[in-house]
């Protein structure tokens, strides 16, 4: 799919119920109406909807007819465009890979050659970048998404297979959430067990394996010992999995992930895969402890929803439903769809979500992020902003190593009010050398606020 310029002619301005639209209205997004929609979906123009691109642009003499029709409508025959709802875009959208140019408006028709029109919200020059390193990351699969983590706004989403298979790398929920989820056990262990970032935790064993060995004993018991801000920063597994069996147990991490977003459908314009978290009351000790450091490929997470997990953090706790079209429109204006924000969920309260961008933060200036952001305090981007993130390594069924990297990153100045973002990429190593997640994530923060002011 991708994305033509036009140009919009001045007439006929005001749209449905007196809504007045500015005049070179301006689009950006990758959308396709592909398939056939059933009669119960809420929307049904009488005729199977398929995409059109048309590289021309559109001539103020031009007058298409733009109204798509519901076969034998009273709307239809009054003239009313017709409605879509959220989940008539999704089902009618499809998951494939979003592809754009430097165009910002996207043409949509039907077979009969009605047109419609979509704006979005994703920012262009982002996008296009985004596109370009998924693609150049030598990869099996690669995925970037940037969202504005206080209105829920998608900024880029981008995602790449070397298979060639049509589908958004960056709406799957297949892959393994590795260290993702310790963001969730420590939110678990910072509201429901009054753990503090200076807590500490005793462990034996490496930093980055789990045995059963070096679960069995309590919190306070081990020849090593690490805060909660340092077993963060590091993901140490040990001592995650030691909070699970232990300190939070299977409802307490189950409830949380629920919290979080897990094992909920992700209300979105596109099909988004979702994530999935599974664990039983009566789960073995050493499965919980799997479960809370990550350490397992049951658990399940999207990179749009690796990108929410983030955005819950630095928004306050607020768990945000994304969003990427603005509206649909046709040539008159009129409205077939605007977005309208749902009231977010208090996923965890505002002092654990301070407690946890403080372990973000940790884990890049003196965690597994330090070598990647270790230019922070002197590039002239970087060192404008706070950064928060975490890192996820394990390999999947196949071998393949999925590394991963959530982060968050705020203007150190906020007069007045700066945009914040909210970011996530995952990386499914090939065969040779292939770009890191954190790489990933850093150029798209330093892309982004290089361009503003």
């Amino acid at each position: 799919m991708a994305f033509k310029r036009h140009g919009f002619p001045r007439p006929r301005p005001r749209g449905r119920g007196g809504r007045l639209l500015k005049s070179g209205l301006t689009a950006a997004a990758a959308l396709a109406l592909i398939w056939a929609v059933s009669a119960g979906s809420g929307f049904n123009p009488g005729a199977r909807l398929l995409s059109v691109f048309r590289p021309s642009a559109l001539s103020a003499s031009a007058q298409p007819e733009v109204e798509v029709r519901p076969a034998a409508s009273a709307e239809a025959e009054s003239g009313q465009a017709a409605v879509l709802l959220k989940k008539d875009l999704a089902g009618l959208i499809g998951a494939g890979p979003l592809t754009m140019d430097e165009g910002r408006i996207l043409e949509i028709s039907d077979q009969d050659g009605h047109l419609l029109y979509v704006r979005a919200t994703l920012e262009p020059a982002l996008q296009a970048k985004a596109l370009a390193w998924v693609k150049a990351s030598r990869a099996y699969q690669a995925a970037l998404v940037v969202m504005d983590p206080d209105n829920g706004e998608v900024l880029a989403l981008a995602g790449y297979r070397a298979d060639g298979e049509p589908s958004n790398a960056a709406l799957a929920g297949s892959f393994p959430a590795a260290s993702l989820f310790k963001i969730v056990t420590a939110a678990a262990a910072l509201e429901s067990a009054d753990m503090s970032a200076d807590s500490k935790v005793s462990y034996d064993g490496g930093k980055h394996t789990l045995f059963k060995d070096n679960v069995i004993s309590a919190p306070d018991q081990g020849a090593q010992a690490a805060t909660l801000k340092e077993g963060f920063a590091e993901s140490i597994n040990t001592v995650f999995g030691k909070l699970g069996a232990f300190t939070l147990g299977p409802r307490e991490l189950a409830d949380f992930a629920g919290r979080f977003g897990f094992n909920h459908d992700i209300e979105f314009e596109l099909p988004v895969e979702p994530s999935s978290f599974s664990v039983a009351d009566e789960a073995d000790p050493f499965n919980v402890a799997e479960l809370a450091s990550g350490f397992n490929r049951e658990t399940r997470v999207s990179p749009l929803h690796g990108a929410m997990m983030a955005a819950v953090v630095i928004s306050g706790g607020r768990l945000t439903e994304p969003s990427l079209v603005r509206e649909v429109f046709d040539r008159d204006n009129h409205i077939y769809y605007q977005h309208q924000a749902s009231a977010p969920s208090q996923a965890i309260s505002r002092e654990t979500a301070a407690e946890l961008a403080a372990l973000m933060r940790s884990t890049v200036e003196d965690g597994t992020g330090r070598r990647t952001f270790n230019t922070a305090k002197t590039d002239p981007v970087l060192s404008k902003l706070i950064i928060g993130g975490k890192s996820g390594t394990i390999n999947n069924e196949e071998g393949a190593r999925v590394d991963w990297f959530v982060a968050w990153a705020a203007p150190r100045q906020q007069t007045p009010p700066a945009r914040r973002l909210a970011l996530s990429a995952v990386v499914v190593h090939g065969g040779g050398a292939a770009a890191a997640s954190q790489s990933l994530v850093r150029d798209a923060v330093k892309f982004y606020f290089s361009g503003q002011k």
